[in-house]
């Protein structure tokens, strides 16, 4: 028997001149600075062109002619302090339009945009690939805090791209009946067999901490080994995912093994167990379960 029991505030301060009665204030622009417009984008490999918008904020509308460098190849991970990422290279991955690595503001339009092409490897398997733009110098004004932008361009012939995404599950819950919620389903950096699940545990799992699942050779079995930390809480220092073996649910998914699902050729994954969402006390004692399900699940792809 079961124990189931941004938002972001920027403060800018301006400087007002003395002035006379009926004078207008006048700003003083020395803050004015250039920077990109976020730090990471994404780009998918058959997008073609690219252009990386860039921002010129000032008061008085002012010019300026920016220099930028390009990120690329083992830059890239060295930059990333990452040795799995795999930094793209111009000429095989990517070019830069026109070639140039300046930026010239006019003092009309305070965004202008950086253009390269996105060449795209159809029908290859690549991975995903990463370069970086860095604002080596702003000019006649200041180099902002977003200076240097790092761009991914996804591959869109991942081996197990069939089931990479959102899914519509259902499955019939011990504590709620039964329930529809959305699984995603995220691919490895490094491993073309391993996925990230997020939100596996419907009212049990946090999105920070996925757990993975392991697919065989001929993609028709998931393995979602079970003790993997599902979820977070300021109440409770441990959350694992487990389970029971089989549609009767009595024998409990030891250490080491998986729930298991399979997989239909359509990416439809039937889920072969009972999984739920444990919750223990510092003590290592069981405090209950967040939500478990029946062995009756059913992911179904967007």
């Amino acid at each position: 028997m079961k124990k189931i029991a941004i938002y972001l505030s920027i403060l800018a301060s301006v400087t007002f001149s003395a002035c006379e009665l009926n004078e207008y204030p006048e700003f003083n622009d020395a803050d004015a600075f250039v920077a990109f417009t976020s730090e990471r984008i994404s780009v998918t490999e058959d997008a073609g062109v690219l252009k990386v918008p860039v921002r010129l904020t000032s008061l008085a509308a002012k010019t300026s002619t920016i220099t930028f460098e390009i990120i690329e190849g083992t830059a890239v991970s060295d930059a990333l302090q990452d040795d799995e990422v795999e930094g793209a290279v111009q000429g095989r991955d990517f070019e830069l339009n026109g070639g140039s690595t300046t930026l010239s503001f006019d003092g009309e339009n305070p965004v202008q945009d950086i253009s390269f092409n996105i060449i795209s490897h159809e029908g290859e398997f690549t991975g995903d690939r990463i370069f970086g733009i860095g604002i080596t110098s702003g000019g006649s004004v200041n180099t902002g805090s977003t200076d240097t932008l790092y761009v991914t361009i996804l591959d869109l012939d991942h081996p197990l791209s069939f089931i990479l995404g959102e899914f519509n599950a259902t499955a019939t819950s011990y504590f709620n009946g039964t329930q529809a919620w959305t699984v995603t389903l995220s691919k490895d950096i490094s491993d073309t067999k391993k996925v990230w699940i997020t939100n596996l545990v419907a009212g049990g799992s946090s999105a920070s901490t996925p757990v993975y699942g392991i697919v065989n050779d001929e993609k028709t079995e998931i393995k979602i080994p079970v003790g993997q930390t599902i979820a977070t809480s300021p109440s409770y220092p441990t959350i694992l995912l487990e389970g029971y073996y089989g549609p009767d649910g009595e024998v409990e998914i030891a250490d080491g093994e998986s729930i298991t699902g399979l997989i239909d050729p359509n990416g439809t994954i039937h889920i072969q167990d009972e999984f739920g969402s444990h919750v223990y006390n510092a003590s290592g004692t069981s405090a209950g379960w967040y939500n478990i399900f029946q062995a009756d699940g059913v992911f179904t792809k967007k």
